[in-house]
């Protein structure tokens, strides 16, 4: 019986990193969301907080790259179609300019949770953590996925209990 040779495919390594690449070009490009719901005056203290807190973090840590801090003020959370730096960032984060997000909690990401869970999904998809900081939740997780849609239920029935509660005022 005559042996038939054996067809062996090669595979070449992923290359991990290059050697030549300074350090500083290798810093996790991260980025910030930061969102206030209303253009209130005592919500803008809070608005600028979270800004300058993000910068700070961002900068503070020798191995990251400050990607942007996206802030939308005085923006509803239900609807990100009307929230310019929150689409933004997404884009960006698509393009490759973004391989991290750090947001204070789920709900100044998204009060929706349909919304929530498409977009952690889909940078997940692409390798991009969103770390919740307030919740400690790391999106990359997939175990994460039910804390996130606990965390965003709730938010967004707080959301829509505060709107029936206005329109009930007026």
């Amino acid at each position: 019986m005559a042996e038939t040779a054996k067809k062996i495919s090669m595979i070449p390594a992923k290359v991990q990193y290059d050697r030549n690449v300074k350090l500083s070009e290798k810093k996790m490009k991260v980025a910030a969301y930061c969102r206030v719901s209303t253009e209130l005056e005592e919500q803008d203290s809070s608005y600028e907080a979270q800004v300058e807190y993000y910068t700070s973090k961002i900068s503070e840590n020798e191995n990251w790259k400050n990607a942007g801090i996206y802030a939308d003020d005085g923006k509803s959370g239900t609807n990100t179609k009307k929230r310019a730096d929150f689409n933004a960032m997404i884009q960006d984060a698509l393009a490759g300019k973004i391989d991290m997000i750090l947001a204070k909690s789920v709900s100044r990401f998204a009060r929706n949770t349909v919304d929530t869970l498409n977009f952690t999904r889909e940078l997940r998809s692409l390798g991009i953590p969103v770390i919740f900081e307030e919740q400690n939740i790391n999106s990359i997780h997939p175990e994460s996925e039910f804390l996130i849609t606990l965390h965003g239920a709730f938010a967004q029935a707080e959301s829509e209990s505060t709107s029936s509660r206005v329109r009930w005022g007026k």
